[in-house]
């Protein structure tokens, strides 16, 4: 059991696991064999849940491009992180490091690798450096985000390298999230940021009856294409690059789903795609009974096209709710909202939304 403080800060007692999930074996053009695509997982137990006094669906938490599940456990400033406060109101945490990424092994034949300069992380993530209407309300950002300031460097240490080929990375992330579940054995909460987004979509089309909620933050988006760091075709099935399964099925997304663009409802926010209105639009059938809800916070990057987002997973036929922090009474967070100085303020929202999703299921849907 770890019982240890972090800044003043006493942790949760908690039993700590640590597995890995999903994987295949391969072999190369000389008949040699290696293991690759498994997953690491974190297991995290809270004292309350091992002793069954408590009763919570576990979360899966999913880190976004670059990153992997350590921005859970610790945030750069040294003080505890989202695994923590979750742990505190009695969920059982599972942190994961997606295939290829982390602690979780990529093989030279699993394709290129890319990186992100200093510049790029500094304009998506940090206060004082993006572009976009919205980043001059960037507050809770800790530091000044410059190379050098302790807080920047801290995070910059644990950025990665990741998949080039984000449809690949999907997939791998799709089938390993789906052995999770099949061994946790019961309906879980799924966590999705960023690039890690369009994961709990895909997780939930392969384990509908698994997947209890999905809360997505700040999602890839808007659909069918991306803004940052360039504008550029993106997420070809609209909420993933990899295929999910649409009634009437799409064969071919870049013909099945006819697009039109929608106007933005204000100046400083961006048109964005959805599905035109005739053919009627196709839906995500294997979503549909799963509640899910878009958190965006106030000076993101996403800030702009979120709505799409929203919009667009609506009329699909998911059951989705926006929350924009700013209409919580949470002011000043950017794209890396669970880091921030505020970040537990967040997290309590997120509980309330949870808890909020259990009471309109009632008790007879706590089983799948």
């Amino acid at each position: 059991m770890e019982d240890h403080g972090t800044k003043g800060n006493m942790l949760t007692a908690h039993d700590r696991e640590i597995f890995y999930v999903g994987g295949r074996w391969f072999r190369d053009a000389k008949g040699r064999q290696r293991f690759g695509e498994q997953m690491y997982v974190e297991r995290l137990i809270p004292t309350t849940v091992r002793d069954e006094t408590v009763h919570r669906d576990p979360i899966i938490f999913i880190h976004g491009a670059t990153r992997s599940g350590v921005d859970w456990l610790t945030k750069p400033d040294g003080n505890p992180g989202w695994a923590s406060y979750f742990l505190s109101k009695g969920f059982e945490c599972y942190l994961v490091d997606l295939p290829l990424r982390g602690r979780s092994p990529w093989h030279p034949e699993d394709g290129e690798l890319i990186t992100y300069p200093a510049e790029a992380i500094q304009q998506l993530f940090a206060a004082g450096y993006g572009t976009w209407p919205q980043a001059k309300l960037h507050t809770q950002w800790p530091g000044t985000g410059a190379v050098g300031d302790p807080f920047y460097d801290h995070f910059s240490a644990s950025t990665l390298q990741m998949l080039g080929d984000i449809t690949k990375q999907e997939l791998v992330a799709q089938a390993a999230c789906a052995a999770l579940l099949d061994r946790i054995g019961k309906p879980a909460v799924v966590i999705g940021h960023s690039a890690g987004g369009p994961v709990p979509w895909l997780l939930a089309d392969v384990r509908p009856k698994l997947v209890r909620s999905i809360i997505a933050l700040e999602p890839s988006g808007p659909p069918f294409t991306k803004w940052l760091p360039k504008p550029s075709p993106g997420s070809r099935y609209g909420v993933s690059s990899a295929p999910i399964t649409y009634d009437p099925p799409v064969t071919d997304p870049d013909v099945d789903l006819v697009r039109q663009e929608v106007k933005a409802p204000s100046e400083q926010l961006v048109d964005c795609m959805i599905q035109a209105s005739s053919p009627p639009p196709r839906q995500l059938v294997n979503l549909k009974d799963i509640p899910a809800v878009v958190i965006t916070a106030p000076a993101s990057y996403h800030a702009q096209y979120d709505w799409g987002v929203v919009a667009y997973l609506k009329q699909v036929g998911v059951q989705v709710e926006h929350m924009k922090l700013e209409d919580k009474g949470i002011f000043g967070n950017g794209h890396m909202m669970f880091i921030e100085r505020n970040s537990n303020e967040i997290a309590a929202e997120i509980i309330r939304w949870i808890e909020n999703a259990a009471a309109q299921r009632g008790p007879s849907s706590k089983t799948p």
